[in-house]
Parts: structure tokens; C-alpha cells; sequence
């Protein structure tokens, strides 16, 4: 049965809080091939003087400034944000902040309006988790000392992403985001980095850059063993927006380590698609 409220589109506002008009054309196919019924997406590119490429946690936190004050004006004409940069970028706790005192000021109580924020990399984090195989190890056992316990220590998950200073700044964004460090027993595996930014994804040689990825997703699939065929990875994370159509150079090297049959089973999480689908479900869902 068709409601007023399903048939009232989700507006959804996509942010590119670096200064590529490039590469924020680049995005709509990736949402659009979602097929949602019944949502409008805008996209929003950062205003220049900006940044040119975020290259580091620093980069995303100058964007943010100034990316805010363009935003805010745009808040009461949207219902769902996503900010398109993976990183923990800034953009996301400040845009919730803006919202929230939206809604106290919509209504008493702030029961009115409500307004969904997440970004590329939560969204993506979110997704591996829901998608990877259960750790069964009985903890109580291990707790105990009777040695590692009984059942499978689970799948994990892990980040292709582009310079290096993003392995540690993103391990600590999976701790942070997720509450517990990134110890042997988690679930992330950890970052590899291809040595490329996010522009050189777009003007660099297509097969360079293919074959950066591809050795960059080899590293990562063989972390936390000695042989490629023991890995536990089974999601990988697409650590950059401007990485859309490069999953095909991820799957081909998920092949020639694990083999067709593990190597097709692995999981490649575009944050795009995945934020998109998170924002449509919560206002969808109403929650």
C-alpha cells in the first residue's frame, strides 16, 4: 500500500568537501545505479579557494571549515547528508551538531524534523561488519587460558586507501569509531595504501594506478599470515572517493591470491553506495 510519506522523496545532499568537480560528477552514476525509488540527491563540491585533494587528517579538517558555513544554509532542504571524503572527517560530527539543534529549534522537545549525517567511511565500516562471517571463538575459554578456544575466530575486513599517512590515521578511526582497539582479535585487519592521492587516482595512467591497487589489496589480504591462502579477509573497504570503477582491480587481485572461487566471495565496499543506502533506510524507516 502506497503512504503519502513513501512517496514524499528522500532528499539526500552528497558532499565532496574537496574542490573536484570532477570528481563529485563522478559519483552520481554510483548513486543513481542504486535505484531507489522515490529520492532526490543534490551534490555539493567544495568552494574555492579549497582544498584541491585531502591528502591528510589535517586537510580534512580545514575543509570542514570551510565547507560548514556553505552547509548550513542548505540543512532545512535535505534529510540525509553524506559526506563524501573517507576519513574521520570532521564534517560529519559538526553536520549532526547543526541538525540536532535544527530539530530542538523545529519543535518543543525537538520531536519534529529529523535529519540522518554520516560519511564515507562510517558508513563503509558499518557495512563490513554486517557482512563478514561471526567470530565464534568461546572467549570464556580463552579467558581461562585454555589456550585459544574452541570455534572460528571469524572473518575480518580491511581498507585500500591512497597515501600512506592514511594507515595509521585510519586504524585509529576504526578504534575510535567502533570503541575497541584494533587488537589480534579484531575484526579490521588493518590499511594498506596504494602511495597515490586522491587526484593522481584521476590524471595518473590508468593502468598505473590499476596496478597500485591491485598490489595494495595483495598486501592487505596477506596481513596477519604467512600465507596468502590463510587470509581472513573477507570485506575490503574502498579507502577513497575517488576510487569508483576501481573495485574491478580489487576483485582481480582478490582472485590470483585466494583463487576464483574465495577470491569472488570477498566483499568490496564502496562508502558511497553504502551511505547512500544507510541514509535512505533511516528516513525511510522513520527512526
Amino acid at each position: 500500500m502506497t503512504t503519502p510519506e513513501s512517496t514524499t522523496p528522500v532528499r539526500i545532499l552528497i558532499i565532496n568537501p574537496n574542490t573536484s568537480q570532477h570528481m563529485t560528477d563522478a559519483l552520481q552514476p554510483v548513486v543513481d545505479s542504486l535505484g531507489f525509488p522515490s529520492v532526490q540527491y543534490t551534490f555539493f563540491t567544495s568552494p574555492s579557494p579549497g582544498i584541491p585533494s585531502i591528502n591528510s587528517p589535517a586537510d580534512a579538517a580545514e575543509s570542514a571549515k570551510i565547507c560548514l558555513p556553505h552547509l548550513i544554509p542548505l540543512l532545512a532542504h535535505h534529510d540525509g547528508f553524506l559526506v563524501a571524503c573517507y576519513s574521520q572527517h570532521p564534517l560529519v560530527s559538526r553536520l549532526k551538531n547543526e541538525c540536532a539543534k535544527l530539530k530542538r529549534e523545529a519543535t518543543v522537545g525537538g520531536g519534529g524534523v529529523r535529519k540522518y549525517v554520516t560519511g564515507i567511511f562510517e558508513a563503509s565500516v558499518l557495512a563490513s561488519l554486517a557482512l563478514i562471517d561471526a567470530d565464534t571463538t568461546d572467549v570464556e575459554e580463552v579467558a581461562a587460558g585454555e589456550g585459544e578456544g574452541t570455534g572460528s575466530p571469524g572473518s575480518t575486513f580491511g581498507i585500500v586507501s591512497t597515501g600512506k599517512v592514511w594507515e595509521e590515521a585510519l586504524r585509529l578511526a576504526v578504534e575510535d569509531f567502533i570503541g575497541v582497539p584494533t587488537t589480534t582479535r579484531s575484526r579490521f585487519v588493518g590499511c594498506e595504501t596504494t602511495g597515490l592521492n586522491a587526484s593522481e587516482l584521476h590524471d595518473l595512467d590508468p593502468e598505473e594506478v590499476r596496478a597500485k591497487m591491485m598490489d595494495a589489496t595483495k598486501r592487505l589480504l596477506k596481513r596477519g599470515t604467512t600465507r596468502a591462502q590463510s587470509s581472513r579477509v573477507q570485506a575490503i573497504c574502498l579507502g577513497c572517493a575517488g576510487m569508483v570503477g576501481l573495485d574491478e582491480a580489487v576483485r582481480t587481485a582478490c582472485v590470483e591470491v585466494l583463487g576464483e572461487e574465495r577470491g569472488k566471495g570477498v566483499y568490496i565496499v564502496d562508502g558511497v553506495k553504502a551511505g547512500v543506502g544507510q541514509l535512505y533506510g533511516l528516513a525511510r524507516g522513520g527512526f
